[in-house]
């Protein structure tokens, strides 16, 4: 493999390589064609899912060549060094990795990407969260689900920068969608998708959604508000996880990963 060619750090914030990365931070337009990616893990992620990266960033004392040995797919993309103070002025109090990338925007997903699928779906319904979101996409990728829904989650665009991160750049792999609740309820009808809800006051048991053969929808709203009463009217399965009297609710990811584990016995049974 060749070496990478010498380049010199680049110093001054008004630099069009500088001005550009920041025209990226600042932009939080649904629309936007490039984002910015975070951690060599992600961006390699990113790459392996098809997403065009378009250049990488380093900050001082970082290696390029140590970038080709942990991700050769990406030994062809450019890579600019910046300096501390450049890093700082782009970023301001956000997140400042040592390596990020630009990459090409995937086009955003639609309900109709998934309606083939055998996998069920996870819809958020009010979750708003970003580390939440994450690491449900994360749980729903480990455990085979087909896609996640998120219904008034805040973002714009599911390739948010913090997302991204959160998901650990699943969110690239598995079919993740943004969508009005009314558009939702209405795909789930059409598709003939059975809809479980959770709640700490609903009575079934958790343990119903191993009865369930075919795809399903599960759906888990904030901790402080729940499912709303739209989603609500059209549960086919309202269940419950069994835990102490002393708690009033579990975190929403880890009640997402107890019903997609139930999910697994549907499977094997």
């Amino acid at each position: 493999m060749a070496a990478r060619a010498h380049h010199q750090t680049i110093d001054n914030p008004y630099h069009p390589v500088a001005r550009r990365i920041t025209d990226v931070v600042r932009r939080r337009a649904a629309t936007t064609k490039i984002i910015l990616i975070d951690d060599l893990q992600n961006i390699a992620q990113a790459a392996r899912s098809g997403v065009l990266i378009d250049s990488l960033y380093t900050t001082e004392g970082r290696d390029p060549a140590a970038i080709d040995e942990a991700v050769p797919e990406l030994h062809e993309v450019q890579i600019h060094t910046l300096s501390s103070a450049v890093t700082r002025k782009i970023f301001g109090d956000e997140k400042r990795s040592r390596i990020f990338a630009l990459a090409q925007s995937p086009a955003p997903g639609e309900l109709s990407d998934f309606s083939d699928g055998s996998g069920d779906v996870i819809v958020l319904d009010g979750v708003r969260l970003v580390g939440n979101i994450g690491a449900i996409i994360r749980t729903s990728a480990g455990l085979n689900a087909a896609a996640v829904i998120l219904l008034d989650s805040g973002l714009r665009t599911v390739f948010d920068r913090r997302l991204i991160r959160a998901s650990r750049g699943l969110v690239f792999t598995l079919p993740t969608v943004i969508a009005p609740r009314r558009d939702v309820i209405d795909y789930l009808h059409g598709q003939q998708i059975p809809v479980a809800t959770l709640a700490a006051e609903c009575a079934e048991p958790i343990e119903v959604l191993q009865r369930v053969k075919e795809r399903m929808a599960i759906v888990l709203g904030s901790e402080r508000r729940g499912v709303s009463t739209d989603i609500s009217r059209i549960a086919d399965y309202r269940c419950s996880i069994a835990m102490s009297d002393d708690i009033e609710s579990l975190n929403v990811s880890v009640s997402a990963g107890i019903a997609l584990h139930e999910r697994t016995h549907s499977r094997c049974s």
